[in-house]
């Protein structure tokens, strides 16, 4: 079954695993052991790989016993295997008996919904002991997104029929967010005993509990989930008869013992490969290979190709980390780089290896001219398109389709520019290319119950947080940067942090010095374009020190690093703290969340984000490719860098350039939401007209659809484009940003739904952007 259900009891059911992905599966044998180490109470249980160990342990277990198949996923017990037996638990009354049910399952491969299609091998099953049942509960322990912390969420009832519950009704479901330091609290016992009637077990309770909690937290996991959590009817223990345990990814270095026990038997070698390469690769069915520089990007990729009639064999994201050496060991992978001239040199010596396959290339950046013209003249079976529409069609015109007549037609009409201002090229390494490639048609759904309940209550949530003096609101005039702001950098003599100063300085940004932990008294920078620049060893140092005090603050850290980083500048009362670490732990964002909501100076942006600019004012703050940016009138908020990057080309080739540009990112728990990014480019006097980029996962999205009915109901009203990426994701994978889940709580349709109804204009691919809001801003007299 669908096992890791986040349960709601406020009108409605969330459709989503508890675990948002950005994880490290284990098997249930591991979780049991590893939650036995916690004292946590389990029932007794044997690894087997032979039918004779079955045999053997449910003899030790008293003649009766549980079978339970060893794969990672869920729905083993409505699974079937490739030899046609049916069922991946059963219960076995006979060690005999558990010989010949085992010996059909170990050395099948298993099916079920949440399986690839060529399933998954079982070479192993766990044999646990049988339970007296009294009652069954759902519990876990999982990310709240929308509070930032961690949250309890428990049910009566559980094992196969907790989803069906929570349909039939959402109020048997108890939420509570726990304050991350303090964990689960006497009053959140008291809750939890009072709902379900076991305050005779309040004692057995507490210490469950809290234990399962400094595993959570201790382990870096982003789910702990028990289903069921039963309560023996012989003894009245409590007991978590079945668990899945998931850990957070990005805390894979201090969890390495965790980390020991991957089976990668369990992943598709493809993805394996990708991984080797530091590419994030999902296998999808179609036809035509999709490689792209950007998470979000190639979402939009997948997403446009779809609307055009195709289907895409793919999801690739490129991190733009590879080399040329790389790129063409592994091009079936990878199409991601630093320069377009060196990726149209990489593309090419790769090609010349792949027997005639046909080749759509798109370029855009650095030297694109050039890798354009190479690329023209290689000979090979290599097709360059400047466009986004026309790069889709010629893909799905070379794999043997046709581009939807009515796609066609938005495509043609989206392409054709208002303005004459070319796209600027960038000397950074912030550029894209894609292959695209191609997937269903979709459309949207009707709108359900589900999605009026949702509406209502993200617009309800909306106006209670912008009605009240929360510090995550009164802080998000700190976004308006200008050329009077002054930053400081933490890290400062890193390799990325010098480089990144360098280019900002040259911008015209005002940067007054940095920390670098490493010294012990203040120094001049060791790079002699920056030597006239200090660095001193703490925050606190510098600030006592400089006679000015930084407005901002660039924190380039490693990711292990950045909470600190991020704390002290929280704690120094700096007024924005921008962060572009890339896979900072969930559990080190927490405790960041946690200083956040106990504050007012400080507003953050990041932890994972590109950062934010202000052209008109040639101010940057993080690794905004700068050059391609031009001052103008159109404010862009953006979960994904690369796709708002394609939103500045929109924009600037459609003659209205931009004024303010905030990269909220992708993560989990984002410092500043797509929601408050809004807001401050509704204050902002020298934008006349939105982009709001968002993608699945989460409900940033639906509650800035909030945010915007409110906002004109007061008068304060500027047009919006939006686009959202991620509908032809597969359910329940990570598309590349670590909250980009898709199957989540609102779906992409959701999404568009509620902005459209929101009176937002949505993009069908970013090619389109800048016409619509061109469009929108000369109805409106704006330009």
């Amino acid at each position: 079954m669908p096992r890791a259900r986040l349960l709601q009891r406020s009108g409605y059911v969330m459709r989503t695993p508890l675990c948002q992905k950005r994880c490290l599966s284990i098997h249930e044998y591991q979780a049991q052991e590893l939650l036995s180490q916690y004292e946590v109470p389990v029932p007794r249980g044997q690894l087997a790989t032979t039918p004779a160990e079955v045999a053997k342990y449910i003899e030790e277990f008293g003649g009766r016993g549980v079978i339970k198949s060893q794969i990672l996923a869920g729905g083993r017990g409505k699974g079937s295997f490739g030899n046609g037996f049916k069922g991946g638990v059963h219960l076995v009354s006979s060690a005999s008996e558990g010989r010949i049910i085992s010996s059909q399952m170990l050395g099948q491969r298993l099916f079920t919904k949440q399986t690839p299609p060529e399933g998954l091998p079982v070479d192993k099953v766990f044999v646990v002991e049988q339970l007296n049942v009294g009652h069954e509960f759902y519990l876990a322990i999982t990310t709240d997104r929308t509070n930032g912390c961690p949250m309890l969420v428990m049910s009566q009832g559980g094992g196969t029929g907790i989803e069906e519950l929570a349909a039939k009704d959402p109020n048997a479901v108890v939420k509570v967010p726990l304050n991350y330091a303090e964990g689960v609290a006497e009053e959140t016992i008291s809750t939890i005993c009072e709902r379900f009637a076991l305050h005779a077990d309040r004692q057995n309770l507490t210490a469950l509990l809290q234990r399962l909690y400094t595993f959570f937290t201790e382990c870096d996991a982003t789910l702990v989930e028990i289903n069921p959590l039963i309560r023996a009817s012989d003894t009245g223990r409590l007991i978590c008869a079945d668990s899945k345990v998931s850990i957070d990814n990005a805390a894979s270095k201090r969890q390495s013992q965790i980390f020991s026990l991957r089976d990668k038997s369990q992943e598709m070698a493809v993805e394996l490969e990708a991984e080797k390469h530091g590419l994030v690769y999902i296998q999808l069915e179609g036809n035509i290979g999709c490689l792209v520089n950007g998470a979000g990007l190639a979402m939009a990729t997948n997403d446009a190709v779809a609307k055009y009639g195709g289907s895409c064999a793919n999801f690739l994201d490129g991190g733009g980390q590879a080399t040329k050496e790389t790129m063409v060991k592994a091009f079936e992978l990878i199409l991601s780089i630093i320069r377009c001239d060196m990726i149209a040199e990489s593309i090419i010596a790769a090609a010349q290896n792949f027997h005639n396959i046909p080749i759509v290339v798109r370029l855009q950046g650095t030297n694109s001219t050039e890798g354009q013209k190479m690329i023209a003249e290689s000979g090979l079976k290599l097709f360059a398109e400047d466009e986004f529409g026309s790069a889709v069609k010629k893909a799905i015109e070379l794999a043997g389709h046709s581009p939807s007549s009515a796609a066609g037609a938005a495509g043609s009409k989206s392409n054709t520019s208002a303005g004459s201002t070319q796209f600027k090229s960038t000397s950074t390494s912030q550029q894209s290319i894609r292959t695209f490639s191609s997937s269903p048609l979709y459309s949207l759904s009707k709108t359900t119950r589900y999605t009026q309940l949702q509406h209502r209550r993200c617009l309800a949530r909306t106006m209670a947080i912008c009605s009240s003096r929360h510090s995550s609101t009164s802080s998000i005039s700190n976004l308006n940067i200008g050329s009077d702001t002054k930053i400081i950098y933490q890290g400062f003599t890193g390799k990325a942090a010098t480089t990144n100063a360098l280019a900002t300085l040259n911008y015209g940004t005002q940067i007054l010095g940095g920390i670098s932990p490493s010294i012990s008294s203040p120094t001049p920078h060791p790079h002699p374009s920056l030597s006239h620049l200090p660095v001193f060893p703490t925050l606190q140092s510098a600030l006592s020190t400089l006679p000015t005090k930084p407005h901002a603050t660039a924190v380039l850290v490693p990711a292990l690093h950045a909470a600190s980083a991020i704390l002290e500048a929280i704690d120094s009362e700096i007024p924005l703290i921008v962060s572009v670490a890339e896979h900072v732990p969930l559990h080190d964002m927490f405790r960041v969340q946690s200083a956040l909501r106990t504050q007012s100076a400080s507003r953050l942006v990041g932890p994972n984000c590109p950062g934010i600019i202000a052209p008109p004012a040639k101010c940057r703050i993080g690794i905004m490719p700068h050059l391609q940016y031009e001052a103008g009138c159109v404010g862009i908020v953006s979960k994904s860098g690369t796709l708002s990057y394609e939103a500045v080309g929109a924009t600037t080739r459609a003659g209205l350039g931009q004024s303010l540009c905030i990269g909220v990112g992708g993560d989990m728990l984002p410092g500043t939401s797509l929601r408050e990014g809004l807001e401050a480019l509704l204050m902002d006097d020298g934008t006349k007209g939105i982009v709001l980029l968002g993608e699945i996962g989460g409900e940033a999205e639906i509650e800035a659809a909030g945010f915007l009915k409110m906002s004109e109901g007061k008068g304060r009203k500027k047009p919006v484009v939006g686009m959202i990426t991620g509908r032809t994701a597969p359910r329940g994978r990570v598309m590349g940003h670590a909250g980009a889940v898709a199957g989540g709580s609102a779906s992409a349709d959701d999404k568009i739904r509620a902005l459209e109804s929101a009176g937002v204009t949505m993009a069908v691919h970013p090619g389109e952007i800048g016409t619509l809001m061109r469009g929108l801003l000369e109805r409106d007299g704006l330009v």
